[in-house]
């Protein structure tokens, strides 16, 4: 680490005792307090670190690197700074403990695995003039106490597996400049309604694969590609309302159970057809 590092102080509060201190003596409470002269926090520069319970960060801290607070299994709470422009992969990785996140509006891309099994993550807020547009493969994946998502205005791609077995995520409010949902973006979540953006170009591969909360879902007529086995598995889905006819139309897009709402003889009328699908016509 840079000689920075040797101005950070902790300072001691105090927890009240819980099942992992049987003892029962309270236990001290640590913010990591980082030096204001700290632009750029190296990687792995705290990783492993469960004596940190907060962290209070410098107001022109412009970067953190890959994994520097992963394994930090006592954050409770984060507010990125609004300086804050690039994060590392792995950043926040199984940081256990975490529940609410307050994000830069600097940042442009959120990366790979940046809160990667945080399952207690329970609150994301992006800021209101938020310039994030993209993010990253497996962010959020397996962050199972996930409720809800309200994506900010700029966001345009969804990387693979980015809400991956968010079993509790029931809603998302989508941008309405969201252009690719990435492969099983959304697996094996709890989504009970979708309203895709009429921006959306792409939907990959198994996208929405075993959202078994959904029961209907239509498609705005923007989206070209349609990936193999996006809504498969979803076994509550009555009806897929596809009102044009994409470019691509990938095979078992649904369970053979779903039925399709399209036009007689589209393209997505034939494709149907081929694969067995039950229609009902507009």
């Amino acid at each position: 680490m840079s000689s920075d590092f040797s101005k950070d102080k902790v300072r001691n509060g105090t927890t009240p005792p819980d099942s992992r201190n049987p003892s029962g003596k309270k236990r001290r409470k640590k913010e990591l307090v980082i030096s204001r002269s700290v632009k750029r926090i190296p990687a792995k520069a705290y990783k492993n670190n469960t004596g940190i319970h907060s962290v209070k960060f410098p107001e022109n801290l412009i970067s953190i690197g890959e994994a520097a607070f992963s394994g930090c299994l006592n954050i409770e709470e984060l507010q990125l700074p609004n300086s804050l422009r690039i994060m590392g992969s792995c950043v926040f990785r199984q940081c256990s403990s975490l529940k609410n996140v307050s994000l830069s509006p600097a940042l442009k891309k959120l990366p790979q695995k940046a809160f990667l099994s945080d399952w207690r993550l329970k609150s994301v807020s992006f800021p209101d003039k938020s310039g994030l547009s993209e993010i990253g493969m497996s962010a959020f994946s397996d962050c199972t106490a996930l409720a809800s998502m309200v994506f900010p205005s700029e966001l345009k791609v969804i990387k693979s597996r980015a809400f991956y077995r968010c079993r509790k995520l029931k809603t998302v409010q989508f941008s309405e400049k969201l252009e690719d949902i990435g492969r099983e973006a959304f697996y094996f979540c709890g989504l009970e309604s979708l309203e895709l953006p009429k921006s959306l170009i792409r939907l990959e591969e198994s996208a929405f694969f075993g959202c078994k909360s959904l029961t209907e879902v239509r498609l705005p007529e923007n989206i070209q590609y349609i990936g193999k086995w996006v809504f498969h598995g979803c076994n509550r889905l009555k009806y897929l309302e596809i009102r044009h006819d994409p470019e691509y139309i990938g095979p078992w897009i649904i369970n053979r159970s779903t039925t399709v709402r399209c036009y007689k003889d589209s393209a997505v009328d034939r494709y149907c057809q081929e694969s067995g699908f039950q229609t009902e016509y507009l």
